[in-house]
């Protein structure tokens, strides 16, 4: 009984824990991923689309997997070309 205890103690130590996000190795490289930007000036209550929004570096703004769900969203102020995507932004 006490081998049962002490291997699934180890068992439990192997398993690691779960870590969400970035590492600290990461977090450096992230500003050179790629991300959302509004790449021409848009008005308030402008639909995005491909031609005012695309994803380039530094990557400052949404990430790239949400450019399909911005796309066809109205913006709720005046957005001037270079600026970071991000969900404040949307209306």
């Amino acid at each position: 009984m006490a081998q049962l205890v002490v291997e699934t103690e180890r068992a439990w130590q192997a398993l690691g824990q779960v870590s969400y996000g970035p590492t600290e190795a990461e977090k450096k490289s992230i500003q050179f991923r790629r991300s959302s930007y509004v790449v021409q000036d848009v008005k308030a209550g402008d639909v995005l689309t491909r031609e005012n929004v695309r994803a380039i570096r530094p990557g400052l703004g949404l990430p790239t997997k949400y450019l399909e769900h911005v796309l066809g969203k109205a913006v709720k102020q005046d957005v001037k070309r270079g600026t970071a995507l991000g969900w404040g932004l949307l209306g």
